[in-house]
């Protein structure tokens, strides 16, 4: 009996283990997430990343369709980087290496590491075209796609594919960058991805980011809504038709134009048309024959304009009436009067400007025209705010004359000074202009003509990088003994690295100390003027 009993409660002990084993089974295989409201599946699925939501959109047709509700409520933000990507895929060992009859890798390191990177891009290839296929017909915030372009790369069509669909879907943000394939192999402009033809013509994009590629101005019909334009290391190669005017015309709300690093058409920069755009950034751009090119534009809109390169070619920009901010630096070693006229040319025409900014090297080329400028031929009355990177050479002396003359509705003057560099007047051979003929260190002392901002209108002045050099301390002495009407001179001491206990800083703290007391007690034009040094041993406020 005790022996039929104790089977028994041992028989009764294994079913209720193996019921509560069934029950556990069974509540591991209910869907509990399924049956929850749409909206709260919809929420949930909107903390997911990007990858994970298109594994969820393979599960099923109902996942599926949760996502495409998901997508088409809320825009989305893709950012798909084939290089970072790439190295997550190898990083996270999501690589599959085929192996032999024993399980081992018949590959040498660089074997496998190719293959790594092939089956890494494969992946990535598949990633994107699941992503871009769930987002068919569905607006996009934003869209970044970075590619590793290679010419010699057989997945090219594929890319095609991936920017027209970008170009014809409703995409209001979009990046598309080619330049990492530079990272594997430098190429030259004839190896760089083309854009493919289609007469594109997106409705909603509102900014576009070009970066590394070859762009045919043809290929678009019309951008109906872009602001933004941001081209980079982008080669134009319908050089026959392509103009910036034309660019504008298929853009006409077009605001804000970047070309940087571009390659451009010599002609591209020369339209009689008036154009809308707000901002105008040219950076080291060049044709393919020359480093400069012209530039002759109608831009009645036009508020922020900066260009950057190697040289200046005649050019104006005409009817900028509410130009606020002005910017040319021209780091370069060499110049001619040629130069010294274009931007002479250049800057008569922005006479309307509110800020300006020149670098060394124009400060140095302005005055050396064939008419050697002590003032130029239309003074900048709008002008306020005059910014100068110098020095302190003597070459810069009748530049920044000439500029103080020019300029007398000044009300803000900010010299940021750095290294001294001269610049070299190859045309001139062993001799430079004869404006640079007189004597340093009376220049400041030696002026007749009168500076009229020095007299009704400049009340700030702020030197960055100050080091107590002579030139320095005579153009601060000019300043405050002329500005009447002076309120405020702020003054930046360079910085200097050097040990606490060193001689060095011992000298240069005496030299900071006397400096300050020399720039205090320099007389003063305006009696409301008010010093004020910083990086100084007293931070002096007087």
């Amino acid at each position: 009996m005790d022996k039929i009993g104790g089977s028994n409660n041992r028989n009764n002990k294994g079913n209720n283990v193996g019921k509560r084993s069934r029950r556990k089974n069974n509540s591991e295989g209910n869907d509990y997430i399924s049956h929850l409201p749409e909206a709260i599946i919809l929420h949930i699925l909107s903390f997911l990343p990007l990858k994970e939501l298109v594994a969820v959109s393979l599960l099923s047709r109902l996942w599926k369709s949760m996502v495409l509700t998901l997508i088409s409520v809320v825009p989305s933000n893709l950012n798909l980087d084939e290089l970072d990507m790439m190295g997550k895929y190898i990083c996270r060992r999501e690589i599959c290496y085929p192996g032999n009859s024993h399980g081992h890798i018949p590959y040498s390191a660089h074997q496998s590491r190719c293959y790594s990177i092939r089956a890494a891009r494969r992946k990535f290839e598949q990633f994107v075209e699941r992503t871009l296929l769930l987002h068919t017909g569905c607006t996009i915030e934003r869209l970044r796609l970075s590619i590793c372009y290679d010419a010699e790369s057989e997945y090219t069509k594929r890319i095609d594919r991936w920017v027209q669909f970008s170009l014809r879907n409703d995409v209001r943000h979009l990046e598309l960058n080619f330049s990492r394939g530079k990272l594997f192999r430098l190429r030259g402009w004839d190896k760089i991805y083309e854009l493919p033809h289609g007469n594109f013509a997106p409705k909603n994009l509102k900014s576009c980011i070009l970066n590394y590629c070859k762009l045919k101005l043809s290929i678009f019909a019309v951008f109906g809504s872009l602001q933004t334009l941001y081209l980079k290391q982008v080669k134009i190669i319908d050089c026959s038709i392509a103009t910036i005017g034309e660019l504008v015309a298929k853009c006409p709300t077009l605001e804000d134009l970047f070309l940087e690093y571009c390659v451009i058409p010599n002609d591209f920069m020369v339209s009689d048309q008036d154009m809308k755009i707000k901002r105008l950034v040219l950076i080291h751009c060049k044709t393919d024959e020359w480093p400069m090119f012209p530039i002759e534009i109608s831009a009645p809109d036009l508020l922020i304009l900066t260009i950057v390169g190697r040289y200046l070619m005649t050019s104006s920009v005409r009817k900028a009436l509410h130009l606020a901010e002005v910017l040319i630096d021209i780091p370069q070693k060499y110049a001619d009067h040629v130069q010294g006229d274009a931007l002479g040319s250049l800057l008569t025409s922005l006479n309307h400007c509110q800020t300006l900014a020149l670098s060394t090297w124009c400060i140095q080329v302005l005055p050396t025209g064939e008419n050697l400028l002590q003032q130029l031929p239309i003074q900048l009355l709008n002008l306020r705010h005059l910014r100068m990177a110098v020095g302190w050479t003597k070459q810069e002396f009748p530049g920044i004359a000439c500029l103080l003359r020019s300029c007398p509705n000044m009300e803000r003057l900010t010299l940021d000074m750095f290294e001294p560099v001269n610049v070299d007047w190859a045309e001139f051979e062993d001799d430079i202009p004869t404006i640079f003929d007189f004597e340093e260190h009376s220049y400041w002392q030696s002026q007749n003509l009168p500076f009229q901002c020095l007299q009704y209108s400049l009340k700030t002045v702020e030197v960055n990088g100050f080091a107590g050099r002579s030139n320095e301390m005579q153009m601060i002495q000019f300043l405050l003994e002329n500005a009447r009407v002076l309120e405020k001179m702020a003054i930046f001491f360079i910085r200097t690295q050097t040990s606490a206990a060193s001689t060095q800083q011992q000298n240069n703290h005496m030299q900071l100390q006397n400096n300050s007391l020399q720039l205090l007690n320099f007389p003063r034009a305006s009696s409301q003027a008010q010093i004020e040094i910083f990086g100084n041993p007293y931070n002096n406020i007087m």
